[in-house]
């Protein structure tokens, strides 16, 4: 899949695990600074809550489908023996489901420094959707709280992208069933973010995250130039 994916879209697999890798950081950060509650969304096989140092004593919250959800605790409870007591799975949808009062059902608390992680995430969503789940966030999360997602341009989207690989990576997840359907573009990234009530505190685009992290024996590696991450505070 892989190399498929480096054919059709060149430097990808490399700006994923950049991303995983600047996600960390961010969390790490966090941790350091009081974190007091972690939103992972569409949380997937993300596996943070069980490697990072510090997150055990932070209250976590994995949000994702049932069926994928399902096969997550299975795997957690095959190589832990037992569901992490840190963490809380909550399934949902996020097309059907109220964000709010799943959390609510399962523990969250509103009043508590958080880092919302959308890894992954939101460029598979529906603007709506999108508009929803960030109100939440910027409405229900204590002072001090972040959110974290990666982006890509609206022509990805729309089919309009310059760039073959643009093309040729909707077209992939398209026939795989599941297009992008929302993107930002960099020109409109902190105006988008403070119309929603986030104040931008960094953007990593693929030239920023190539110069941070691929150095030595990765200096040069191609990545995945329509790929960006964003890091913003809520106001």
């Amino acid at each position: 899949m892989l190399e498929q994916a480096e054919r059709l879209v060149p430097g990808v697999g490399v700006s994923c695990l950049v991303r995983a890798r600047y996600f960390d950081d961010v969390v790490k950060a966090s941790i350091t600074d009081g974190l007091e509650q972690l939103v992972v969304l569409g949380a997937g096989y993300d596996s943070r809550a069980y490697r990072i140092e510090g997150l055990e004593h932070v209250s976590i919250f994995e949000v994702d489908g049932p069926a994928t959800q399902k096969l997550k605790t299975d795997k957690v409870r095959e190589i832990f023996g037992v569901l992490p007591s840190h963490v809380t799975y909550v399934p949902a949808d996020f097309a059907v489901d109220d964000l709010g009062q799943k959390l609510a059902e399962s523990g969250y608390v509103t009043s508590r420094k958080t880092l919302f992680l959308l890894e992954g995430l939101v460029y598979y969503l529906p603007s709506i959707v999108v508009d929803k789940m960030l109100a939440f966030i910027a409405y229900n999360s204590g002072r001090g709280s972040a959110m974290i997602f990666d982006y890509i341009p609206t022509s990805v989207v729309d089919g309009t992208c310059r760039q073959e690989a643009g093309r040729n990576w909707q077209k992939g997840v398209t026939d795989a069933g599941e297009p992008f359907l929302f993107g930002i573009d960099e020109v409109t990234l902190e105006a988008f973010l403070s119309e929603r009530g986030f104040i931008l505190r960094q953007k990593m685009t693929s030239e920023d995250y190539q110069t941070a992290y691929l150095r030595g024996k990765n200096k040069g590696r191609s990545v995945n130039s329509l790929l960006s991450f964003a890091y913003a505070a809520i106001r």
